[in-house]
């Protein structure tokens, strides 16, 4: 329907004419009032419309109402009729008009494109020509149509640009922080050089009054040496990646570098052989080892344990280290009434068991997966005080060369980082370790 600007004009003079007409059979309500000399309020000053008047007053409101209604009627059908304009016309395969049919065999296309999962090659072609803009004619269609329906420029359709964020989304990113808790040196050779009490100490004996004294044994003391292994790495980026991209690639690489030399020294100062590299904590054979009271598992027992098999001397300052899902396993631990033995005291929830920090080390074995066991002769849990028990030295720390004439022929750019460090347990008995039995 098409909505003329006669249409809405007589219905504006027809809403003014009964507002008018309105006013006037107040203006005679008042009169009568008046008349009658009665103290209540006039009706155009918020009184009640008496008895005698109210019926013909109710009936001219209920005709403005239906003027109004039928005025915004009005105003909406021409609304909807404009966007209608402007909408492009519906496309069925052949461009013939908007027929109920036409849609029905589209929706019924498209239908069974979505039964089939997104497969449209699944469709006959006559199905595919109906909402595959790759296969429909658009030779028949108008330009305004066509501009919507294809996005390929070739065949005259539409760009649609890109925006490129600034955000980059990068993993979190785990590593072990042995250098926190153990002592860090800094040293001007290959090595560092600790003298140390031997396994043998000096004797002493009672005697009475006028024995003579005895020639005891002589204490054994020794050098350790912590040496300092290199660790290195190169990372070759192209040289028209380095000049397209649109963010700091050269700053990721470096940071990323950065973050693997971290991982890559924490993960030795735990498991490291010794060979070209530091001697980790679990490797070393000389520290306390407790065996698990049960097979592949851990124990609250087991706990207490480990806790007491070193010199009482270094548990006040010794600090747990396990895993995140070993923490969780430890978390789980019940009484007999299915009560939790790990819980949180006070108002503030402090990562701590018997007093002592729990730090959280991703380079120590998990448990099974989906399970709470381990594998025989697994280390899950180490306790110990470390800034006493384990050495670390750096030489030469992290330090960056980019090369960008050696690999000039193959048009790429090479990122070079190297380091120093070292690290191995000089205090053997000041560290304890849950072995799986």
């Amino acid at each position: 329907m098409t909505v003329t600007y006669d249409q809405l004009k007589a219905l504006t003079e027809a809403v003014e004419g009964l507002r008018a007409k309105l006013d006037e059979r107040i203006t005679v309500i008042e009169e009568w009032q008046k008349s009658q000399s009665k103290s209540a309020p006039l009706v155009s000053q918020d009184g009640v419309v008496p008895p005698e008047g109210k019926q013909a007053v109710d009936t001219i409101n209920a005709e403005i109402a239906a003027k109004i209604a039928e005025y915004k009627e009005l105003l909406a059908e021409q609304k909807e009729a404009r966007l209608a304009e402007q909408r492009p016309s519906y496309y069925t395969g052949e461009y013939i008009g908007e027929t109920q049919k036409q849609k029905a065999a589209t929706t019924k296309a498209f239908i069974k494109y979505c039964r089939y999962k997104g497969d449209i090659v699944r469709l006959l072609p006559e199905e595919r020509a109906l909402i595959d803009p790759a296969y429909m004619d658009k030779s028949i269609m108008p330009e305004e149509l066509k501009v919507m329906v294809s996005a390929v420029a070739e065949q005259g359709g539409f760009f649609a640009g890109t925006d490129f964020s600034s955000r980059f989304i990068e993993k979190l990113f785990l590593v072990s922080p042995m250098r926190a808790l153990c002592d860090v040196a800094t040293i001007g050779g290959e090595k560092l050089v600790l003298p140390s009490e031997g396994s043998a100490d000096t004797t002493i004996t009672w005697s009475d009054e006028q024995s003579s004294f005895s020639e005891g044994t002589n204490p054994n003391l020794g050098l350790i040496q912590v040496y300092a292994r290199e660790l290195k790495g190169m990372q070759k980026i192209s040289n028209q990646n380095l000049e397209d991209s649109v963010w700091d690639i050269e700053g990721y690489v470096l940071r990323r570098l950065t973050r693997q030399f971290a991982k890559k020294e924490g993960e030795a100062f735990l498991t490291g052989d010794g060979v070209n590299r530091p001697e980790g904590v679990l490797t070393n054979t000389a520290t306390n080892s407790f065996t698990s009271l049960e097979a592949g598992k851990i124990t609250p027992d087991d706990i207490i344990n480990v806790m007491h098999k070193g010199k009482s001397g270094y548990r006040a300052t010794s600090t747990w280290l396990m895993a995140n899902q070993t923490i969780g396993v430890l978390r789980l631990f019940k009484d007999s009434q299915n009560n939790p033995l790990w819980q949180m005291f006070g108002d503030n929830f402090k990562e701590t068991l018997f007093g002592r920090p729990i730090v959280e080390m991703p380079d120590m074995v998990e448990p099974q997966a989906g399970t709470v066991t381990y594998t025989t002769g697994q280390a899950p849990i180490l306790f110990g005080d470390f800034m006493q028990g384990y050495q670390i030295v750096d030489r030469v720390g992290l330090a960056f060369q980019v090369l960008k004439e050696l690999f000039a022929i193959e048009n790429q750019t090479a990122f070079l980082a190297r380091m120093r460090v070292g690290g191995k347990v000089v205090l053997p008995e000041a560290l304890t370790k849950l072995v799986i039995q």
